[in-house]
């Protein structure tokens, strides 16, 4: 994965509260799709946001999680 994104040049942010939206980003062509569970996502969706992400996971998807620093909630 670490050579994903060091060689990445287009990478695309999909926020993790849009699962609907992995399918067509990962098959959009870009180097490298991330799935955004910061400020793409309200507060009050990140938990479901989280779980979107871990799904598509399970499910063989890839993606790269950007996620806020630990010292936030």
């Amino acid at each position: 994965m670490r050579h994903i994104l060091t060689s990445a040049r287009s990478p695309l942010f999909v926020p993790g509260d849009r699962p609907d939206r992995f399918a067509k980003a990962a098959a959009s062509g870009a180097d490298a799709m991330a799935i955004d569970l910061e400020d793409a996502v309200a507060p009050d969706a990140k938990k479901s946001a989280r779980l979107a992400a871990q799904r598509w996971l399970a499910a063989g998807g890839q993606a790269v999680i950007r996620i806020n620093g630990s010292e936030t909630d």
